[in-house]
C-alpha cells in the first residue's frame, strides 16, 4: 500500500523532504491503535488528489448562465451527450456585468481544482450559455488540445472573430503582436475559451487583476470583458513579453458565426450531431458561437438545418416553458417581421466592416453622428407637450 501511494503521490509531495506541511497526510495505525512504522495513509482530501492524479483525463465545460434558457437546455443536453463533464456557472446569481461571466468562472475552477473534481492539466471549456452550439465530442476536443496547435503553447486558446471590437482601433496593434495568424478569425472573442484547468484559472485571475497601469485596481464586475481580453493581450504582446494565450484563427475548436455571409457547410457523418467545416481553413469546429446579431441570425437557421433538437433528444414541446434568446425559439421559423428585423442587421454588419477599415487608417468614423444630430433638430424641445 506504501509504494502504491508513493508511485501515485500529487506532484506537491516530495520525495526528499517527505509530505508538505498541511498536505493532510497523516500516519497510520493498527486496529491496536499503534503507529505503524513507515508508513502513512492519505486524509479523504489526500485521498481525492490521489484519485485526480490516477484518472483518466476528463474534459469539462463551464458555461455562464445566470438565468435558464432554451438554449441553455439544450446546451446541457448536447455537452452531456458528447461526453463532457458539463456544469452551469451562475445560474440565479445577480448579472451585473461583463465581468460577472469572470467572476463566476473564477469561482468554479478555484472549487474544482480544490475539490478534485478537475484536474490541473484536464481540458476546459468555458462558453457562453444562450448563444453556442457544442457538435463535437469530448474524445474530439481531448485529442485536439493533445496536438498541434493547442499542444505546443500551454497557453489557453480563444476564439477567433472578423470584427475587433468593441474597440476597431486596437486592430493594428493586435494584428502586429500577432503577425502569424493568417486568417479573417483573428480577433480574441471572449464568449469562447478553452485550455487546461490551471492554465485557464491563472488566465481569469490576471484578466480580474486589472491592467499594470490601474494602480492595482482590479477588473470592475460592470466592465466589458472582450475590451479587457484584448488589453491584456497587447499590454504583454507590447511589452515583448510571452502572450497570456493565443487565437484560434483556423477555427479547430471554435467558430464564431458573426459574419456578413457563411463560410461553412454542413457534413452529416452519422453522429451524434452534425457538424460544420469552415471552407476557408477545412477545420470542423468544436463549438459554434452565435455571437453578435448576424451570428444569432445565423444560428436560428442552423438549429433547423442541423435536426439539433430531435438528434439531442428533445422536443419544443420540452422547452417551451423556459424563454429563448434567439430571434425565434431554437427549431422555430421566424415570421415576415421577424426575417425582416433581423436581416436588416446584416447591413449594420456591413458598416462595422467600414468602421474598422476606416480605423486601420486612424479615421475615427461615426455614421450615426449625423443621423443624431437631425434627429435631435426634429425632435420637440424638452418641456413641449408630445403627442400620443
Amino acid at each position: 500500500l506504501c509504494g502504491t501511494l508513493y508511485r501515485l503521490r500529487p506532484l506537491s509531495f516530495s520525495a526528499t523532504s517527505g509530505p508538505l506541511r498541511g498536505s493532510g497526510w497523516r500516519q497510520a495505525r493498527d486496529r491496536t491503535g499503534l503507529r505503524l512504522a513507515g508508513c502513512k495513509v492519505p486524509s479523504q482530501r489526500a485521498m481525492r488528489r490521489l484519485a485526480v492524479a490516477a484518472r483518466a483525463e476528463r474534459a469539462h465545460v463551464l458555461s455562464i448562465a445566470t438565468e435558464y434558457r432554451q438554449e441553455a437546455a439544450i446546451l446541457q443536453r448536447s455537452a452531456e451527450l458528447l461526453g463532457y463533464r458539463f456544469q452551469f456557472c451562475g445560474i440565479g446569481e445577480p448579472w451585473i456585468g461583463w465581468g460577472t461571466k469572470l467572476v463566476q468562472y473564477q469561482r468554479s475552477l478555484e472549487r474544482d481544482l480544490g475539490s478534485g473534481e478537475m484536474a490541473p492539466d484536464d481540458p476546459v471549456m468555458l462558453i457562453d450559455a444562450w448563444d453556442t452550439m457544442i457538435i463535437g465530442p469530448a474524445d474530439e476536443f481531448r485529442h485536439k488540445m493533445a496536438h498541434a496547435p493547442y499542444a505546443i503553447d500551454p497557453v489557453p486558446w480563444i476564439a477567433g472573430e472578423r470584427i475587433c471590437g468593441p474597440d476597431f482601433f486596437k486592430a493594428n496593434r493586435i494584428d502586429a503582436i500577432t503577425p502569424d495568424m493568417k486568417t479573417p478569425w483573428r480577433y480574441p472573442n471572449a464568449g469562447a475559451m478553452c485550455g487546461r484547468a490551471a492554465g485557464m484559472l491563472q488566465l481569469i485571475e490576471d484578466l480580474l487583476a486589472g491592467s499594470r497601469t490601474s494602480d492595482s485596481e482590479p477588473f470592475p464586475e460592470d466592465g466589458n470583458d472582450q475590451d479587457r481580453l484584448h488589453a491584456h493581450l497587447l499590454e504583454l504582446g507590447e511589452a515583448k513579453e510571452p502572450l497570456p494565450y493565443q487565437v484560434d484563427s483556423r477555427c479547430g475548436i471554435f467558430q464564431c458565426l458573426y459574419e456578413a455571409e457563411s463560410f461553412w457547410k454542413i457534413e452529416d457523418d452519422g453522429g451524434i450531431l452534425p457538424r460544420l467545416r469552415n471552407t476557408l481553413t477545412g477545420e470542423r469546429p468544436v463549438v459554434l458561437h452565435g455571437n453578435g446579431h448576424t451570428g444569432r441570425w445565423f444560428m436560428t437557421g442552423l438549429w433547423r438545418d442541423m435536426d439539433f433538437l430531435r438528434r439531442v433528444g428533445l422536443t419544443p414541446g420540452d422547452l417551451q416553458h423556459l424563454p429563448h434568446d434567439g430571434p425565434v425559439a431554437p427549431g422555430g421559423v421566424p415570421d415576415a417581421a421577424t426575417e425582416q428585423n433581423w436581416l436588416s442587421t446584416f447591413q449594420l454588419y456591413r458598416i462595422y466592416e467600414q468602421q474598422l477599415q476606416k480605423a486601420r487608417q486612424g479615421i475615427l468614423w461615426d455614421p450615426w453622428k449625423g443621423l443624431n444630430e437631425r434627429v435631435d433638430a426634429a425632435s420637440p424641445s424638452p418641456m413641449a407637450p408630445m403627442g400620443r
